[in-house]
């Protein structure tokens, strides 16, 4: 076999090699930070291509089984156990999404509460308009 067909073989099985090594740390690491995993999330996080990910059919089973598995929910760390980042970093996200749904709700109640007093100002308006016209025409018939 020619020389450069040998060095381009080698190449290319040395980054197919590279590639897959980077998969599979993404993947372990997404699933250790219980990070939704799917390969368009596992190929931002692993810093390849899509194709890539369905180029390695074996490996792109296990990202489905892994999206199909659920993520660990975080306990809390017993005292002598330090926090690791990313429980905490789970944690915190926990937190906002909570408060998060907390501002929903408060917002679409404002929201209402401000449609429901448009309403009544409009109708107020229409009452003022209503009586001023009354009076208006009262007044001239009067004097």
């Amino acid at each position: 076999m020619p020389r450069s067909l040998d060095g381009l073989r080698r190449a290319s099985t040395k980054s197919r090699n590279e590639a897959r090594a980077k998969i599979k740390k993404a993947l372990r690491e997404m699933q250790r930070k219980g990070l939704t995993i799917n390969p368009n999330a596992l190929a931002r996080y692993a810093d390849v291509s899509r194709k890539t990910i369905y180029n390695h059919t074996d490996l792109l089973a296990e990202v489905k089984a892994a999206a199909n598995t659920p993520a660990p929910r975080l306990s809390t760390a017993a005292p002598d156990d330090p926090a690791t980042p990313s429980s905490v970093t789970a944690a915190l996200r926990e937190q906002l999404r909570t408060q998060k749904r907390g501002y929903e709700t408060t917002i679409s109640a404002l929201k209402a509460e401000i449609k429901q007093l448009k309403g009544d100002l409009a109708a107020a308006h229409g009452e003022i308009h209503r009586l001023g016209a009354t009076g208006e025409h009262g007044t001239a018939q009067q004097g």
